[in-house]
Order: C-alpha cells, then structure tokens, then sequence
C-alpha cells in the first residue's frame, strides 16, 4: 500500500497519465478528451502544486493541438476557445485547491495548538508539585506540537534557572518568547531544531503559525506559573502566619462565634496548660480561667463581651490566670471580633500575656526611682556646693527624704585607720544623735570589723543584716534597722570616710539598688574630691604665681634641651639648650631651619616613622635615641623622652619632651662593646666571641670548618726574663703575624694568655695546612731575642653530626703533640738569643766567662769536686750572669756608681738568671746556684739573705772566683787591681763577705800560680 501512495504521489504517475491521455485524444473525439484533461489539471494541481497546475495546463493545451493536426480538423478559433477553457479551469482549480489546502493547513495546526496546550494545561494541574517540577513535565510535551517532533527541543528559563528537554543542545534554528507575569518579564521559553529542515517562513524552518503556537505556549505558561506563584505565596503566608502566631511572645486564642476555641499558639498552651488537639471546639470559660487578683472573685471572660458587643474589650487590671495545673499568673490581655467583609462576626481572636514579672519589677522601679532622683538631687548639690560641710549635711538629709531611707550618716576616716568619726547625720529620723556633739567609732574594738571587711576590701561597701543590738552600736545605729549598708567613701585613691543606709526590712538591699547606691557613694566621693582639690587648686595658685617667674628660668637656663613638635614635623618651641645641642646660636634660628623633622634632622627617616607609630600606640615613649643632624650636618646621637601633649580631629598631635645630646655616651657604648669582643692586648677577637662564633656558623652551608690552633713558645721565659712587657710585645707580635698570614674572611682570636684559634668556615684540611706553611714561613723570619715560635695543630669538621668544639680538642691535641717535639729546638734557640743579645751588651762578658773557667778548673782541683761537680761549676760560670740580658745596656756600662735604684734593677739579675735556666731542661741543675751567687758569708747578701753553708758551695765558689776576676779586669765604674791587691781584699772579706775557708784555700792556689808565673794575663 506505501508503494502504491509512493506511486501515486510521485512526477513519474503523472507523465503516465499525460502519455496515456496523449494517446486517448489521437483516436477518442473533443468530448471525451476536454473533461479527462480537466480531471488531469484537478489532479496535477492537488499533487504538485503550482508547478503541477503549470505542466497539466501546457500539456492539455498540447494535447489538443496534437488531436486537431492528427485528425485534421485545424480550426484555429475552437482550438483558442477550448484552450481559454482549460485555462480559466485550470486557474478557478487552483484557486479553489489553494484555498482549501490552506484551510485544512490552518485546521490542522489549530488541532495541534490545542492539543500542545492541553497538554501543558494537563501536566501542570498535577497535584503536589511545585514550580520547578510542573516546568519540567512542560518542558518535555512542547515538542510534541511541532511539525518535526523528533527532531525539536525545547527549553524554559524561569528566574534564570534552566528546565529542558533530555535532547536540548545550543542549535542554531531557533525561535523564542519571553515569559511574563503581570507585564514583568520572568524568564523565557525557546524551541529549535536539532537539524536543518526546509525554509518556511520568514526566512526560518519554522512555520508561521509555529510562531503563533509559541506565543499561545508561552501565554499558557506564563499563566501556570502566575497561578504557582501565587499559591505558593498563599503557603507561605499560612506557614509565616502559623509561625507568628507562636512567636509573638503573647499568648493568642481564637474562638467561633459560639466562643469554642479553634486555636491556641504555643505561648497560650504553656499558659493555659491545655494543648490546642485538647482544647478544640471547648468552651472558652473551660480553658481560659481568670479571677480578680485582689478580691479573688471570678472574672467575666471577655469573649463573651465581644461576642455580644462587636468591639474590643480589655481586661480589668490585678486579673489572674488559673492554669490547668493550678498555677496563678496576673495577665493583661484584650478580644476584638474576628468579621466578614459585610461585618458580620465569625468569631474573636484574644491575646494575653504574663504579666507577673512586670508587677513584681513595678514596686523595684519604684525604688529605684527613688534612688535616681536621689542621686540627681546629690550632684546638683555637688555641683553648686563649695562648703564641704554643707555638702555632707545637705547630702545625708537629701538621701534620707528622697531615697525614702532612715538613720543616714557619714563618718570621716582618721589616717591611722582607727576610728571613724561622724561628721553629719539625718534629722529627725536619728534619734540617738545631737548636734554639735562629736560621735566615734573605734575601729578596732567596733562589733562590725569596718578596717577588714569595708576599708580593705576592694568593692569598698559592706551589707549587714539582722544586726546585734548592743550597747557600743545602739549609740550611733538605729535600733529599728532591719538590714544596713555601709559604703567606703574615697579620696584621691585612699579611703576618706564611710556613708551608712539603714532599711527597715530585713536582707532589704538587692543587688541593683547597691549597685545604685555604689554609683552614689562615688558621686558625694567625687565631690568631696572636688571640694578639696579647689582648696588646694586656690592654695596653689598663689603657690604656682610665686613659681612661675622660678620655673621659667629653669625652662631657659635648663641644662636639658625641651622641644614642642608636631607629627607633621614641625617645630613650635624650643628652649636655649636645645638650640645649643643642634648647633645654632638662637631658637629663631632653629625653629626656621627645620620645616620637616623627619628629613631635616633624622639621619634615618624610618627611625622618624617608628618614633611616630610609638607615640600613636603608647601617647608616651621614654628613652627613644636616633642619629640626627646638627647645623653642619654633623651627625650625633641624641636621647628624649617625650607624650602626647594634644591631639587635632585630623589624626595629628603635639609632642612634648625633653633630648639628651648622648654623643660622646654612644662613642663609650660602642667601644665598651669593641671591648667586649676584643682582646684588649692584641686588638684580636676575644674567647667569648670565638664561643658565640663557633655557634653561629656550625651549620651545614659552612662545611667544612677547620680549626687551627698556636700555642706561643717560650712566653713565660720571656716574661720571667724581660718581665710582662716584653711577653706582651711578642704576644703582639705572634697576633700581627697571624693577621698576616691568614685570610681576610678566617676569624683569628685569642683564645688564651699564650694561646690563639684561627676559625676557618668552608676551609678544608689541605687548605688550612696551606694557611699553617704560611704562618711557618713568617716564624722562620723572626731573629733575635723576641724571636717568635709558635706551635701549631689543626683539625677539620666535614661531617654535620660532628661537634666543633671537639674538633677544637683534636686542633688543640695536635697542637701540643707539635709543641712536645720542637720545645728542645725552641728553647735552645732562645737560650742562643739571649747570649748574643748579652755579648752585644758587653763586651767584656766573653772575657770575664773565659778566665773564670780557668780559675774555676783549678780551683775545683783544689777543693777536690767530683767530675760532675766540676763540670756545673764550669757550666755556672758560663751562664752565671744569664740574667743580666734584662738589665739596661745603659746601666751595665755605666761608667760611675750606679744609683740606689739602678742598684736594685742589677740585684734582680739573680733572679732573672734562675727563672731563665729553671725553664731550660739543660741548665735547670744550676739554677739555684745562679740565684745565690751574690749572697754573703754573713747573710748581708742577695736575694734571699742566706748565710754560711747554707749558701750552696758552688755559689759561694763562684762568687769568690766572679769577685776576684772583676778586681784584677775593672768594671767602667772601678778600676782593676793588681792579683795582691785583690787577694788581699779577699782576705778583707773573708768571713763577711766570703768563706773564710775557701777564701784561704783560692789564695794559696792563686799565689802558686803567680809565683810559677802562670798568672792569667789581662786584657
């Protein structure tokens, strides 16, 4: 059947028809032909159209052309009158075919929009759903009223929220129509097509009565949601006005017109005790029980008034409430007619609220009150008042008659704290007291405890009730007191007296009427304040006139520089001084110098800044210092104090203080503080800031840190030899040489008295033995007598985990092990100095050593030491005078006596000599006998006075031997002897000088040899 439809509709059908009617005409007569070929033009214009209409016209017109030539029957005139026929058939054909097409076309999509909107009208009556769910059931039935329904989608846009079909996406065959409510647009509805589809209408594939179906959609939808919206709204206001009636904080009974309740809010089912599901359609006297709270008689219930009346009515006051439970509240309430539009009543609607609290605050209201005017009434006489007298009497009789309280007094406080005298009370209600007579109370022996438990305490008030009734403290409080309040009264932050309240009734004070009472106490401790300070403000008037002329004085003459700035920076006054500290020579001057503080006289603007945020948070700073300009620009330290002495709306204030030139103090700071890190001996860091460096760069960017550590050789023979001076020359030394040997970057310190540390960050082994060939290479340069050797060890740090300080201990370790095997060498090279600094000093030394070994061998033949003896007695003489190397040159050679004082430098050469060979393994065995060399037989000697034997025997050799040489050679301040003269001069000295015995003995041998003519010769 398709195929057949297919057929029939297709151009194929109707070429068919042409031929076949083409074929009747050759052989069938004008009649038969003319009305198939009407029925032709019918049918081609029904199928096709226009075009249709157009091809059967021709055709047919042909076709009898065809007939007239085939049959031979031309007639020109028939052939246009049959023609014209076919014609006017064929236009009143397609007339009639387009006029019917077009209302059947119309028809059906009437149908269509009909149809769509009843479905829109059908999915949005669904019961239970809201806005958004109706929108989508619309959404997905729009499309079903279009031409192509499968391939159309639609979407609505409702307050910017989106509702459409599961096949919406953006396509660009789209009409649209704006949604809208009351003339307000609220959203919009579009519907396209997925794919292109024909051209129809307005240069769209969309029909044009698709665009009328739209608007009606759209109207239809904009009705729906109209309707939603405002039965939304109607839900809305019945849950807003279910919700305010049981918020309003007032208990709310609605009733009908027959007075049975048809609704309770939450406040009047808590007041009631019944519940609304309980209540329902009771009558109002069964639930709403009310009784007249004075009389106790039965209220009339309102509602039955309104009922009768139609207006509002109120209830009586003092009406209670009888509960359900049986509790009793006092209610205030009122009940108006619920009418109709036509005033017809439907019912009341009464609202009532407990009014309990407020009864029970109207009588603490009323007190209070009391006490307000009372205290209104106290500072208007506080104000006016001068008299401090009048003041307390006026107050006491102020608070008696106004404050509605009895037996009112104040007591005035001694300084000791130990009575309290009454200086004013209320009349008449205290009895017991008179005027002009004076009233104490002992506050060490009163009943109430006022020192511990109202003049000490903090809160400065005191509340008794039930007070005992005895005779110390019915003298000054009423007996008819059934509770009291005592408030401490202050002045200038001490207590100054005690203001007493007395109440009839017992625990009468609560807690807001104290705090009233408090704020009272304050005010009359205010004015007397203010009374005295006028006293002592007129007092110091006179005081501050007498003053002034003194204080201006100081101000100009003050040896403190005083400004007044702002913190703009500007300078509004100065005084002399501190015109004087900045270099200028007036305080015009100054002031019309600095326009700007912060750039003119701040070295550091920021330092200006933060003075600034410190006055702004504090209102005062105190020992704020800052580097500033003086005139020429000169910079130095200054210090000030300075507040907040007035502040302008803008944020601005005035500054006032005081400035201290602190120059020369910050000069010392920082050189205190040099010192502190330096060692004042070498200018190099001191131990305690190599500790804090040692800290601070053990970290693992420093890796590796080598340590080298030097150990200053020989520092104490030099010392004990040419004394601290001379050690701290080579210390210098030892520390310039380290500078010089070292890096810019490596910390050098002093780490001990003959000890230094060099901190090497980022250094490794190799390279700080580098640093140690260096520092060698400068100690093999050194000659002479303050010749530097130093020992030296290092060790390095390359592991994080590794503790500094033991490395330091590895450096150290080495260090000594270093020092152990060079002492010989170090020593030995000092000990060499030393003899050629003593040669140079001296010539004749060599000589003087040279013939004392002579004498010295035979002299120890004599006597008959052992070789070992022999052999430190030679060595003694050799280095005997060692010590002379820390005598003057000038003093060695001088050619007269020496003076007392020069004679005590050369008697310490003993001494130098011995602590000089105690320090020289080689020469330590002599030691001792080079200290008592010069001492004498009979203890007259040095250093230490020793006499006889107990001088060792080779010093009392040698000083025979030392003595006799220097006869017979000279000395620049003695001229030499013969050898008898000599001789006789020992024997002079034997006994007192010399051993006597030994003295004998180096004669005769000394004579032998001058008689066999073996004498020394001299130089």
């Amino acid at each position: 059947m398709d195929n057949i439809k297919r057929l029939l509709n297709s151009k194929t059908m109707i070429f068919s028809i042409g031929l076949v009617l083409l074929f009747i005409a050759l052989f069938a007569n004008l009649e038969v032909v003319q009305p198939l070929l009407l029925l032709f033009v019918i049918y081609s214009t029904v199928k096709f159209g226009k075009k249709g209409v157009l091809f059967s016209t021709v055709f047919s017109i042909i076709v009898l052309a065809v007939q007239d030539i085939y049959n031979l029957n031309i007639n020109p005139l028939e052939f246009i009158i049959e023609a014209l026929i076919i014609i006017i058939a064929a236009f009143y054909i397609i007339h009639s075919t387009t006029k019917m097409q077009k209302l059947n076309f119309e028809l059906r999509e009437r149908v269509k929009e009909l149809t769509g909107l009843y479905r829109i009208s059908e999915a949005a009556e669904e019961n239970e759903l809201n806005i958004s769910q109706t929108l989508n059931k619309i959404v997905n039935k729009i499309p079903l009223s279009y031409q192509y329904p499968a391939d159309c989608e639609a979407r609505i846009i409702y307050h910017d929220e989106e509702y459409k079909t599961d096949n919406f996406e953006e396509s660009r065959w789209m009409q649209q129509e704006d949604l809208k409510i009351d003339g307000q647009i609220v959203g919009s509805i579009e519907i396209s097509y997925l794919s292109e589809h024909p051209v129809k209408y307005n240069e769209t594939v969309f029909l044009k009565e698709e665009f009328d179906l739209l608007k009606s959609i759209a109207a239809k939808i904009s009705i729906i949601l109209k309707n939603l919206e405002q039965a939304e709204t109607i839900k809305e206001q019945k849950q807003f006005l279910s919700i305010t009636l049981n918020s309003i904080g007032d208990g709310l009974i609605v009733t009908d017109k027959k007075g049975r309740i048809q609704k309770l809010n939450t406040i009047a089912e808590n007041l009631t005790g019944w519940s609304i599901e309980e209540a329902y359609n009771k009558d109002i006297e069964e639930i709403f029980k009310i009784f007249n709270a004075r009389t106790g008689e039965k209220a009339k219930n309102p509602v039955e008034k309104v009922l009768k009346e139609g207006k509002v009515v109120g209830l009586a006051n003092h009406t209670k409430l009888i509960a359900r439970d049986g509790n009793e509240y006092h209610i205030a309430d009122s009940a108006a007619p619920i009418k109709t539009e036509s005033g017809n009543i439907q019912g009341t609607v009464m609202v009532f609220r407990d009014v309990t609290r407020r009864r029970e605050t109207e009588a603490e209201l009323k007190k209070l009150n009391e006490i307000y005017r009372t205290l209104s009434m106290v500072n208007q006489l506080i104000v006016r008042e001068k008299s401090l007298k009048k003041l307390l009497d006026e107050a006491v009789q102020i608070i008696a008659d106004y404050g509605k309280y009895q037996n009112i007094w104040i007591g005035r406080i001694d300084n000791n704290l130990e009575r309290i005298r009454v200086l004013s009370f209320s009349e008449p209600n205290t009895k017991n007291f008179k005027q002009n007579e004076t009233y104490n109370i002992d506050l060490n022996n009163s009943v109430i405890n006022f020192k511990e438990e109202l003049i000490s305490k903090d809160d400065d008030k005191l509340i008794v009730n039930d007070l005992p009734k005895t005779e110390e403290i019915n003298s000054f409080l009423d007996s008819s007191c059934g509770s009291r309040a005592f408030f401490c009264l202050g002045a200038f932050d001490k207590p100054w007296g005690v203001l007493s309240f007395c109440s009839a009734e017992e625990n009468n004070f609560d807690q807001t009427e104290v705090k009233l009472l408090d704020e009272l106490t304050g005010d009359i401790s205010l004015g007397i304040e203010k009374i005295i300070n006028e006293k002592r403000r007129k007092d110091s008037e006179k005081r501050l006139k007498k003053s002034e002329k003194k204080y201006r004085r100081l101000f100009e003459n003050s040896p403190v520089g005083i400004f007044k700035t702002t913190s703009r920076g500007e300078v509004k006054m100065i005084n002399p001084h501190m015109a004087e500290i900045l270099g200028f020579d007036s305080i015009s001057e100054t002031v019309n110098y600095y326009n700007d503080l912060k750039k003119e006289l701040y070295v550091n603007s920021e330092r200006r800044d933060q003075f600034i945020r410190l006055m702004q948070e504090n209102r005062e700073v105190n020992n704020f210092t800052y580097q500033a300009y003086d005139k020429n620009k000169n910079i130095m330290w200054l210090e000030m104090d300075a507040r907040v002495s007035k502040e302008y709306d803008d944020g601005t204030f005035v500054i006032d203080g005081f400035c201290w030139d602190i120059t020369e103090r910050k000069k010392n700071q920082e050189k205190i503080q040099y010192i502190g890190f330096h060692d004042k001996l070498t200018n190099l860091y001191n131990r305690a800031f190599l500790e804090e460096e040692i800290k601070r760069i053990d970290t693992k960017r420093q890796l590796p840190i080598s340590i080298i550590m030097g150990d200053l050789n020989n520092l104490k023979l030099i010392n004990d030899t040419y004394g601290h001076q001379k050690g701290d020359k080579l210390i210098r030394k030892a520390a310039r040489l380290f500078e010089k040997s070292c890096r810019e970057e490596d910390i050098i310190a002093r780490w001990g008295g003959d000890e230094f540390v060099v901190l090497l960050p980022q250094t490794s082994v190799k390279e700080s033995e580098e640093i140690i060939k260096r520092i060698n290479q400068e100690i093999s340069k050194e000659e002479g007598e303050l010749a530097v050797s130093i020992a030296l060890g290092n060790a390095a740090k390359v592991d994080i985990e590794e503790d500094l300080m033991m490395v330091l201990s590895k450096a150290e370790d080495r260090m000594y092990k270093n020092k152990i095997s060079s002492r010989k060498s170090a020593r030995s090279s000092v000990l060499s100095a030393f003899l050629t600094s003593l040669k140079e000093k001296s010539s004749e030394t060599e000589e003087h050593v040279s013939r004392m070994s002579q004498i010295a061998n035979d002299f120890a033949d004599e006597i008959g030491l052992s070789n070992s003896e022999k052999d430190r007695l030679h060595l003694l003489t050799q280095m005997h005078d060692i010590g002379k190397i820390a005598v003057p040159e000038e003093i060695l050679n001088k050619p007269n006596r020496l003076s007392e004082k020069e004679w005590e430098l050369m008697k310490k050469h003993t001494e130098t000599g011995f602590r000089i060979t105690s320090n020289l393994e080689d020469f330590a065995h002599i030691s001792y006998e080079i200290l008592h060399h010069h001492e004498h037989w009979n203890g007259c000697g040095y250093p230490d006075g020793l006499a006889g034997e107990k001088i060792p025997m080779l010093s009392r050799m040698l000083s025979i031997i030392d003595a006799y040489d220097v006869m017979i050679s000279g000395r620049p301040y003695q001229d030499s002897m013969t050898e008898e003269e000599a001789l006789k001069e020992l024997q002079r000295c034997a006994g007192t000088q010399f051993d006597p015995e030994l003295v004998d003995k180096f004669i005769q041998i000394i004579s032998t040899n001058i008689n066999k003519g073996d004498l020394i010769e001299r130089q």
